[in-house]
Parts: structure tokens; sequence; C-alpha cells
């Protein structure tokens, strides 16, 4: 089975794909560190429950909410930016053969 090889603009968006959510990952995991590491340390309590408790069970949880947000966010930007990117790479005005011009094929004239 042949397969055909991801074109240099495919190769950009996947490479700018995997950078957005390593970061958006590493921003998570240090968030949860903080919490479990630090925040105990503390001996603070609120209630009678540990500050630790209320922080996971809020703070983090909206911290979650919101890298998701980002994580929307961002990627609509990236994949406009790309899509403009493959319809100015097109050969003719008008031309709708999509699946051609991504993979770097040339229209027949």
């Amino acid at each position: 089975m042949k397969t055909q090889q991801p074109t240099p603009l495919e190769n950009e968006y996947w490479r700018q794909v995997k950078r957005i959510t390593w970061r958006l990952l590493a921003v998570w995991i240090a968030l949860i560190l903080s919490v479990v590491l630090f925040i105990p340390q503390l001996g603070i309590t609120v209630y009678g429950v540990p500050l630790t408790y209320w922080v996971i069970s809020s703070v983090l949880l909206l911290s979650f909410l919101g890298l998701v947000a980002c994580y929307a966010w961002r990627m609509d930007r990236l994949e406009l930016k790309f899509k403009r990117a493959v319809e100015n790479n097109r050969n003719h005005p008008g031309d709708t053969n999509e699946k051609q011009h991504r993979r770097g094929g040339k229209t027949p004239h």
C-alpha cells in the first residue's frame, strides 16, 4: 500500500498543533504539582477543611476549563491561518480540488 507524503504545509500545521498541546499540558501539570506539593505545607484550613481541597475542587477545575477554552481558541486561529494558506496556494480561481492541493499535487489545465 502506497502512502502519500505530507506536504510542508501539513508538517508545519502538525508541528504547531503539538507545540500548543505540549505547552498547555505543561501549564496543567505545573498547576497540579503546585497544589499537591506546596499548598499542604501551608497548613491552612477553611471551615475545618484543608485549603488543598478547596483549591483542587474550585481553582483547578476552573483553570482546566480555562485551558480547554484557550486550546479551542488557539486551534480556531491556527486552522483559519492554514485554511487561508491552502486557499492562497491554489493555482486557479474557483478551483475546488482541495484534496489534491493539500497533498501538493498539480491541477490539470
